[in-house]
């Protein structure tokens, strides 16, 4: 019997597999911004492709830890990271007051780990499916409790009342 996946499952699975191949693509993009003829090294265009190729190698990372890992955890703490990644190069940028053009680059290059943190929060949080109803007609139904035995009323001879004794004897 083939098992369905739920929403968040495939979300987890989509976000896994576009994180793979935006990582390459990232990668490649930092490489080559820094070894074309015409570059002009800037801090920010630095700092800019050291954390792209970072966030692309730990995002490619991500991504398989999302189509093969069991431990939500650590897809979890590998968005957060992501994340914090994606956010350093926006907060230089904003502390060295580049223009606007370069700040929309930084928040697009966030919005994929926000996803992937999402997806892996939303997988994390989704309930265990009820037994199916094809398989409820063969699950065993639980028994009623069996009433407990009457307690047996037997007094011991020290707390008999005091009637009851001689008529034994």
């Amino acid at each position: 019997m083939k098992q369905q996946k739920t929403r968040s499952a495939s979300f987890l699975l989509v976000m896994s597999w576009i994180y793979l191949i935006l990582a390459l693509g990232m990668i490649g993009l930092a490489l080559y911004n820094l070894t074309r003829p015409d570059v002009r090294l800037t801090f920010a265009g630095v700092t800019d492709a050291v954390f792209l190729i970072i966030g692309g190698a730990l995002g490619f990372l991500a991504g398989i830890f999302g189509l093969v890992s069991k431990q939500l955890k650590r897809c979890r703490i590998m968005g957060l990271v992501l994340l914090a990644i994606a956010a350093v190069p926006l907060t230089i940028n904003l502390l060295v007051g580049l223009p606007f053009r370069i700040y929309w680059k930084n928040i697009a290059v966030m919005v994929i780990p926000f996803l992937y943190l999402i997806a892996a929060l939303l997988k994390r949080s989704e309930k265990k499916p009820a037994v199916p109803a094809a398989d409820a007609a063969y699950a065993p139904v639980p028994s009623a409790p069996q009433a407990a035995p009457a307690a047996q009323a037997t007094v011991h001879p020290e707390n008999k009342p005091q009637g009851e004794e001689d008529k034994q004897a």
